[in-house]
């Protein structure tokens, strides 16, 4: 029998795993990319009376049934009056149905009238529709990878 040859063939090289804070200023690098992108798609399908505020407005509202004014103004950064004629004007819109909470009659709750809900469907299913077209030329692999990117995030970033 003849000696077995040893294999001269030198491993390929692998690329170092990436650490925390690499992975950190990739996602800083990407995300505003993701952010515009989601943007335009908003904006691309607001109803022409909506503003991009009034919209953030309803998003905040959708999910965060029963917050007040006081907290839609921390949320968009906004002066507590900015905020509660921004909600009026979205009352009188019949997208937000304002109650006086039960536990404090002096505050108010908000919360979207199905009005509200079909319009924010709207727009967010037409913004979905538009980063779709975006995605569709990845392949399945690709889509994958993505997808449990986007499940690591979520266990790490998303908060009820």
């Amino acid at each position: 029998m003849a000696p077995s040859a040893k294999s001269t063939a030198k491993p390929e090289p692998t690329a170092p795993l990436p650490d925390a804070s690499r992975v950190a200023a990739e996602v800083l690098s990407v995300v505003p990319d993701v952010m515009n992108a989601i943007r335009m798609g908003m904006r691309g399908n607001l109803d022409a009376g909506l503003s991009v505020p009034q919209f953030r407005c309803l998003g905040f509202i959708g999910r965060h049934a029963a917050c007040s004014i006081s907290d839609v103004a921390g949320f968009l950064g906004v002066t507590l009056a900015t905020a509660s004629s921004m909600v009026d004007r979205l009352v009188r819109a019949h997208y937000v149905s304002p109650t006086t909470a039960q536990a404090d009659r002096r505050r108010t709750e908000l919360r979207l009238s199905a009005e509200g809900k079909s319009l924010l469907d709207g727009i967010r299913r037409g913004a979905r529709a538009d980063l779709a077209k975006t995605l569709s030329d990845a392949s399945p692999a690709e889509l994958a990878v993505v997808m449990q990117g986007l499940a690591i995030l979520k266990a790490r970033f998303v908060h009820d």
